[in-house]
């Protein structure tokens, strides 16, 4: 049986190694837990245009180790350089990356072409295919830094719960989000096993896209967590206890879901029109304004935890601590 298994993991191992495309130098893989490192057929990085590198970027060191929804959105990141498409990566430079960047209108869209660019030329400069990395010197884009991370204020916050309570049928899936700074795939994804009313406890351990509904990971480990229900998800949440618990309770698209957040707003309101994730960033705000501590904040959203020095003082965060923090918050 042994030497069976050993080779149906070389056979594995053969396979992903065929599909790796030819480039200079060194290439590590892991199948299995084995790591190996092949010398692949020599290319020179003039053969590689930009457009050729993507997909070998993509193929090689994305696909299978981040959502599928990502890769859908660094396809679409990348549509916005279609004039270096021909261009032989060794020759695109400093400027020309900088141009395209600055052509691009929308600052957010401005900001995710720039982190696609510094991924992708990072990868080709590290795998010797480039002499000097272009990419490196470039600046994260102003105009995005500018509007990052918007919330609403304590007040705009109240108006905003006030309209979704009074059209729960319709806004109850955005004020989840905002309530326990959920992203929306998170809150998308969320089924009655998934909370203890008894405990108060809310376990995230999965995130639903329509485009890939088959595709339930999260968006990474730390992401995977255990928070607090609070006071008014809880009485919100309760009407679920009887359904099937394996059945998601938002049956929503992404497009269902950024329609109803755009009918709220043509309300008039005189509320600042906050995408979704922004919801999230609502109650990360609100939690660093009533001092919650950073590593609290950290745990309950998702966030990963910085030093491993770090990581064992969040693991032994007094309980008594953390459910003074949880009545600041139900203290609306």
């Amino acid at each position: 049986m042994k030497a069976l298994a050993d080779m149906v993991e070389q056979q594995k191992l053969a396979r992903l190694l065929s599909r790796v495309s030819a480039s200079d130098g060194a290439r590590t893989v892991e199948v299995a837990g084995v790591v190996a490192i092949t010398q692949v057929e020599s290319k020179t990085a003039k053969g590689y245009t930009l457009q050729e590198w993507f997909a070998e970027w993509l193929n090689s060191f994305k696909v299978g180790n981040v959502r599928a929804c990502t890769i859908d959105g660094f396809k679409i990141r990348f549509r916005n350089l279609k004039a270096l498409y021909d261009v032989p990566i060794a020759e695109i430079t400093n400027l020309m990356l900088s141009r395209a960047i600055n052509e691009v209108k929308a600052n957010a869209t401005k900001d995710a072409v720039h982190n696609l660019i510094k991924q992708m030329f990072a990868v080709a400069f590290n795998n010797r295919l480039i002499e000097t990395n272009p990419a490196a010197s470039i600046p994260r884009p102003k105009q995005f830094a500018k509007n990052e991370k918007r919330a609403f204020t304590q007040e705009q916050e109240k108006k905003f719960i006030a309209v979704c309570l009074a059209n729960l049928e319709q806004y109850e899936p955005l004020l989840i989000c905002l309530l326990q700074g959920l992203r929306k795939g998170e809150m998308l994804a969320l089924r009655p096993n998934d909370f203890d009313f008894a405990s108060g406890i809310l376990r995230i351990d999965e995130s639903y896209d329509s485009a890939h509904p088959e595709d339930l990971q999260t968006k990474n480990e730390a992401s995977n967590r255990k928070m607090p229900m609070f006071e008014l998800t809880r009485t919100l949440l309760l009407k679920y206890a009887g359904m099937n618990p394996n059945e998601r309770i938002y049956t929503l698209s992404n497009a269902a879901l950024a329609k109803r957040l755009e009918q709220l707003f043509n309300q008039n309101l005189d509320l600042p029109r906050l995408t979704t994730h922004e919801l999230r960033h609502t109650f990360i705000s609100r939690c660093h304004e009533k001092g919650i501590d950073e590593i609290i904040v950290q745990r309950w959203v998702g966030h990963a935890i910085g030093s491993r020095m770090t990581k064992a003082v969040y693991t032994h965060i007094a309980d008594d601590q953390e459910r003074k923090y949880i009545e600041l918050l139900n203290a609306k």
